[in-house]
């Protein structure tokens, strides 16, 4: 365990600022507690987030697997997106922040994860246990929790993330999700951990 906590904190900067190190550690430990058999990440760019769930998988052993959904595409980042963030992820090297990810799951020597490298409207959800979103924070945020947050098992794990963002769309994910039956945890970063009761 302690050498878990360790290479999370160690890999952690590698991803850049998107995710601190208590996130990552916060993730990790939410997986160890869990241990679950399907893990999905909505927005993954280079696996701040992903890497340490992927290691905390690892380090639970079976058939636990992660789904890594994100398009990596400048036209999809921008879509609804406020004239500032859209210009800044239609400005920003996409092919760059894929090519970064998968190089670290190489570096790392991971295999539990399949890549979806698409919308996540074009991925069809699966039961799984936990679901990290953190992808485009328009409508698309709320269509994710829709589409995805009622597979998740009594119990599971859903984490939602940036619920200020402008435009309200990833707050309305949080309300669907409430819903459903998932209740607020506590705040992680600027987001929400959330547990379907």
């Amino acid at each position: 365990m302690k050498e878990l906590v360790a290479e999370i904190e160690r890999v952690t900067p590698d991803g850049g600022d998107w995710c601190s190190v208590e996130k990552s550690q916060t993730l990790a430990a939410l997986i160890l507690g869990l241990r679950p058999e399907v893990v999905i990440e909505i927005g993954v760019w280079r696996g701040g987030s992903c890497i340490p769930m992927c290691l905390a998988l690892r380090h639970v052993g079976g058939p636990s697997r992660m789904i890594a959904i994100d398009p990596w595409s400048p036209d999809a980042s921008v879509v609804d997106q406020g004239e500032t963030n859209a210009r800044w992820w239609g400005a920003t090297d996409h092919e760059d922040a894929y090519r970064a990810f998968v190089a670290r799951l190489e570096r790392h020597g991971i295999t539990i994860c399949t890549i979806e490298r698409r919308s996540s409207d074009l991925v069809t959800p699966i039961a799984c246990q936990m679901i990290h979103i953190d992808g485009n924070h328009g409508p698309q945020a709320a269509r994710d929790v829709e589409r995805f947050a009622p597979l998740i098992a009594p119990g599971g794990i859903l984490i939602l993330d940036d619920i200020g963002w402008e435009g309200g769309h990833v707050q309305r994910g949080r309300e669907i999700a409430q819903g459903l039956g998932f209740v607020d945890l506590y705040p992680l970063g600027s987001g929400v951990v959330m547990q379907r009761r």
